[in-house]
């Protein structure tokens, strides 16, 4: 029986916010194997690699959408590779795990503010009052507060991922995952996505991890990279690291960033 989302292992270690180890998945045809990252508190990761690298795979691994095989995710020291077995404890992770979906998945007929509230309202005990407040102040903090009221399909693509950022950030999580979080946007519109994602996380502390295939992300914002091919981690560093890196599938992917 895997472990409750909420147990602890004595043989983990907790210091960062986010823990995959020997991560294979998922059931019954593993597309990721041997799977290991770790994401401190403060700090931002980068998942890249080329398109069906197994990146999206991991990531649902993460929030609970896939049953691995074998292997283990933590969540500040808690484990949570069980997230998939019920329905409560998925809801429990979900309170705990911010996440920023490709495309950013707002509810396009809601407001703004209502769906930065709609986490406060399923999984916290504030007021719908209070909720409503706290989602004004988040999309203050993205810059949207004269969008509130406005609905999501009405608004920009770059405002919708800011949206999408606020809601994500509501329950104050202490790791954000975000798939893809500058495609689609243009050269300024990336940039100031970044800079608000750098506020953010230098003003609350959480850790990030970031999937993406723009190779940008990788020497932008990431301390650590990860890079993704076949269902596996074939390189990991920082910049310096991967630019020396022998490995073909790291070189073709630097190779086309020098070619942007």
């Amino acid at each position: 029986m895997r472990s409750s989302i909420s147990s602890r292992d004595s043989s983990s270690r907790d210091d960062a916010a986010l823990r995959v180890e020997d991560l294979t998945g998922p059931l019954p045809r593993p597309v990721i194997h041997d799977v290991s990252l770790a994401v401190p508190h403060g700090a931002t990761h980068l998942v890249i690699g080329p398109i069906q690298a197994g990146k999206s795979m991991l990531m649902r691994h993460i929030v609970g959408l896939e049953h691995p095989v074998c292997g283990r995710i933590f969540l500040e020291g808690s484990r949570v590779d069980g997230a998939a077995d019920s329905d409560a404890q998925l809801r429990r992770l979900r309170a705990r795990l911010g996440v920023v979906f490709e495309g950013s998945a707002l509810i396009s007929r809601l407001s703004a503010v209502e769906n930065v509230e709609l986490p406060l309202l399923e999984h916290s005990r504030v007021t719908p009052v209070e909720a409503r407040q706290a989602a004004r102040e988040l999309l203050s903090e993205v810059g949207m507060a004269d969008a509130a009221d406005r609905t999501a399909d009405g608004l920009g693509r770059s405002a919708q991922r800011r949206v999408a950022i606020a809601r994500a950030l509501a329950l104050r999580p202490p790791m954000l995952l975000l798939d893809e979080p500058t495609q689609g946007l243009d050269a300024h519109a990336a940039h100031e996505v970044d800079e608000l994602l750098r506020t953010l996380q230098a003003r609350y502390g959480f850790g990030t991890l970031i999937f993406s295939h723009e190779v940008r992300h990788a020497f932008g914002m990431a301390s650590e990279i990860y890079v993704m091919a076949g269902g596996t981690i074939v390189a990991r560093g920082d910049r310096e690291a991967l630019e020396e890196s022998e490995n073909e599938v790291v070189r073709q992917l630097l190779h086309r960033r020098g070619g942007r």
